[in-house]
């Protein structure tokens, strides 16, 4: 993903595929469960949305490592997670630095959303998880208990431009336990390339192909809703949530 500004919108560049955290699915309707589609091999529809697994920081370890871009890679944004973990701002908080700078989003609203952030007492990771017994099953002459395990998944629905900001609670792949994961799924017709989008209707999609999205004055309120998504899906995410605004507000020119 790259990131442009112009004429005081920020746009963002996402290539059209599957990469990492950037997924294209498709659903009918805002709170089903969306199936991955092969970009270069489907065309797409007006079902057809991307599923961004955003983030709000990168470690410093890994920076130095991979020499990945960092916009805000510098010593004085550096700061210590909830585990003591050196990190630097990255992808919403980048994203969220960027805003201020073009005075999408000022220095007071960023103060109000950390003290908002600060007094909550109620997380989504805490959220109850129930097991429901369904039946006896047979699989290949072998006898199962088949049960359903509820993993909650929460829906924001109501911002100006059609998009979702998705809070999944899933099992931990290499921990125990489980925690919040937090998508920005973002329709097709939210970007900004309409003949692009028409073209995919009837076509898989190329490689270097990319939307645009854009963040002016019209849709900014959903970044400033996500920081509080951030901020209450559980008390280790507050806490790093509110450093990262420590050092925005620390560096604000």
């Amino acid at each position: 993903m790259r990131y442009l500004i112009k004429n005081g919108e920020i746009l963002l560049k996402i290539p059209i595929g599957n990469n990492g955290k950037f997924r294209f699915k498709e659903r009918e309707k805002n709170i089903d469960f969306g199936k991955k589609i092969a970009t270069r091999q489907t065309r797409f529809t007006d079902n057809t949305y991307l599923e961004w697994q955003i983030g709000y920081d990168i470690s410093v370890k890994e920076v130095n490592k991979s020499k990945l871009n960092v916009l805000l890679g510098y010593e004085n944004f550096k700061f210590q997670n909830n585990k003591g973990v050196d990190k630097y701002p990255y992808e919403l908080s980048e994203i969220i630095y960027m805003l201020i700078q073009e005075n999408l989003i000022t220095k007071e609203e960023i103060k109000n959303i950390q003290n908002e952030i600060e007094n909550y007492k109620t997380f989504i990771e805490e959220k109850d998880i129930t097991v429901e017994y369904c039946s006896q099953i047979k699989i290949n002459g072998i006898n199962y208990e088949e049960t359903s395990i509820k993993l909650p998944t929460f829906f924001m629905v109501e911002t100006k431009d059609k998009t979702i900001i998705e809070i999944s609670i899933q099992k931990q792949q290499y921990a125990v336990g489980i925690q919040p994961m937090v998508y920005f799924c973002i329709p097709i017709y939210s970007f900004q390339d309409k003949k692009l989008i028409e073209d995919l209707k009837t076509r898989p999609s190329i490689k270097g192909e990319e939307f645009t999205y854009v963040i002016n004055d019209k849709n900014v309120h959903n970044f400033k809703i996500m920081l509080k998504v951030f901020g209450m899906a559980s008390k280790r995410h507050k806490f790093d949530i509110i450093e990262i605004l420590k050092v925005l507000i620390d560096n604000i020119k």
